[in-house]
């Protein structure tokens, strides 16, 4: 759990004061909006690696030396229905990072909160996004 660091003098070094960090913790029950944060942002990662999984399935058979030996046949276009797939799991990626990191500008206002993680997220998929209508 985050904490708040107080800093009181400290009487024990004599004349001299020096500050001391005291954590206090002044939450009084489970945070749950800081879970709900926790929660997006693992399972915005989950999407964005099922994103490569079926980026994966998506793209072009590569030809490798026991294909040509033993006469394979491969498909060398993009699948159709699985760039569908990888467009939706982009949206739908993009959409739960977008939201958490919306909410996160309304309650997480600690610097320990979990927002680092959902801009690259937000970014990282805003990223995808482009490529995949732009270029695939």
């Amino acid at each position: 759990m985050p904490t708040l660091k107080i800093l009181k003098p400290d009487k024990k070094k004599g004349t001299s004061i020096k500050l001391t960090e005291k954590l206090l913790e002044r939450r009084k029950n489970k945070d749950y909006w800081a879970l709900f944060f926790v929660f997006i942002n693992f399972l915005a990662w989950g999407i964005l690696f099922i994103t490569v999984l079926v980026f994966h399935r998506a793209q072009p058979e590569f030809e490798t030396f026991f294909d040509k030996f033993y006469q394979l046949e491969l498909r060398t276009s993009w699948d159709i229905q699985f760039l569908q797939y990888l467009d939706y799991t982009i949206f739908l990626g993009l959409m739960l990072s977008a939201a958490g990191l919306c909410l996160s500008f309304f309650r997480a206002r600690r610097k320990t909160d979990y927002k680092k993680h959902l801009i690259l997220l937000v970014s990282l998929y805003f990223i995808l996004l482009i490529i995949s209508v732009f270029i695939l």
